[in-house]
């Protein structure tokens, strides 16, 4: 049973707290240290190496960890203490990133810094549905679509005008923001042990791994569902490396004016994701998906054909709202597909479909940009990740259609 304190909006908001702690730090490391590494390599395909590599370490770490968090039950309860022991290491990398004189030195930074992310976030994300009621998932999805709204916001606007002052600055008070918004939550939220009946008998981490897998090509739904995940994730993943440089490369803006047009997608993000989490709840989170999609893969296209900053102006509200939504339901709707008992297994092969999502779309995204770069000149390649970007909106909903959504509710712990 759920701890009472957690129903709470109050309690809600202390719960997913780190995210904009999380957010803020990712959206300086995927936006911002790009332009750090332009100064050393100008090929786009490295940089979404430096960027994307990191989702090597999703390949195992969010497994391994969502297993290890099902298991563990200590005084801070089973899924805090990886929060604690992930958080300082994550902002020490972050810190030193763009202090490093060197490609490499940075690039090693940053994987460090997403080994760290990957022990953090399963046992974070897994927290959320321990600590709230299934019928209230929709609405604390929204609130933490809120917070990495703001994180976001943070991220991008704030950092773009303090990097002028200092370049490490944005970064060492991100790391601050990190450490303190983890320090609420976890002395904040109490975890209720888990239902002894629902926990059956140990196993080895390679045996719960292992039927994790099985559980997962034998329930088509889950399967099918992880592919169209990964799909929405590699469309946020690869654009986010090359997006300011974007901006300055085909819209003619500057790194702060840049910043102020991220700020003004934020504004829609954040929106559009406490909406749809509202709108899940009332009206199904399916339905809700899918509306976000439609709108989704219609910025993309628009996106093609506008050169104009004028025109992005007006334009980004709608590639907003729609992303928002693709980013904010996925996890609620595979709440309700997993099996009782295994949420951190779950949710650790959820952050594999985003961390594959991560490897790959940064060094796709970047390999094309580094191809059409002589046939665009006037954008530099740049061009390009519109039209990647509303094909893989297409596909996954290709694969969406396919995934049923579940018959009953069934609240897991």
């Amino acid at each position: 049973m759920a701890d009472a304190r957690v129903e709470t909006t109050g309690a809600m908001v202390r719960l997913t707290l780190p995210t904009v702690g999380l957010s803020m730090a990712l959206s300086l490391v995927t936006t911002y240290l790009p332009l750090t590494l332009r100064r050393y390599t100008g090929s786009a395909t490295l940089i979404g190496l430096a960027i994307g590599g990191e989702g090597l370490f999703a390949l195992a770490i969010p497994l391994v960890v969502g297993a290890a968090s099902d298991r563990t039950w200590t005084r801070w309860g089973r899924r805090r203490p990886y929060m604690v022991a992930a958080a300082p290491v994550m902002a020490l990398a972050m810190a030193l990133a763009p202090m490093q004189p060197g490609y490499i030195r940075i690039a090693a930074c940053v994987f460090v810094f997403f080994a760290a992310y990957h022990v953090y976030t399963p046992p974070f994300q897994a927290l959320i549905p321990d600590s709230v009621p299934y019928a209230r998932h929709g609405q604390v999805q929204g609130i933490q679509t809120l917070m990495r709204g703001l994180g976001m916001f943070a991220g991008m606007v704030g950092a773009g005008l303090l990097l002028e002052q200092w370049e490490p600055l944005p970064y060492v008070l991100a790391s601050g923001l990190l450490l303190a918004v983890t320090a609420v939550t976890v002395l904040t939220i109490v975890e209720t042990p888990p239902e002894s009946s629902r926990s059956g008998p140990r196993q080895s981490i390679v045996a719960m791994l292992r039927e994790t897998l099985e559980t997962t090509q034998a329930e088509k739904g889950i399967h099918r569902f992880l592919v169209a995940n990964y799909l929405w994730e590699a469309t946020v993943q690869g654009v986010r490396p090359f997006i300011l440089l974007f901006f300055m490369y085909v819209l003619g803006v500057q790194a702060g004016g840049g910043a102020l047009l991220l700020g003004w997608l934020g504004i829609t993000y954040i929106v559009g994701g406490v909406a749809s989490g509202v709108l899940a709840d009332r009206y199904g989170r399916f339905r809700v998906m899918w509306g976000g999609l439609f709108v989704y893969l219609a910025g993309c296209i628009i996106g093609i054909f506008v050169h104009d900053v004028r025109w992005v102006i007006v334009l980004l509200p709608l590639f907003g709202a729609g992303g928002s939504a693709v980013m904010t339901l996925p996890y609620t709707i595979m709440m309700a597909m997993m099996p009782p008992g295994r949420l951190g297994q779950f949710t650790g092969l959820y952050s594999l479909s985003r961390g594959l999502a991560m490897v790959t779309a940064p060094l796709f995204v970047g390999l094309l940009i580094d191809l059409f770069s002589p046939y665009m000149p006037e954008s530099r390649g740049y061009s390009v990740i519109w039209p990647i970007t509303a094909t893989m909106v297409g596909v996954s909903m290709l694969v969406f259609r396919t995934v049923k959504a579940p018959r009953t509710s069934v609240r897991v712990v």
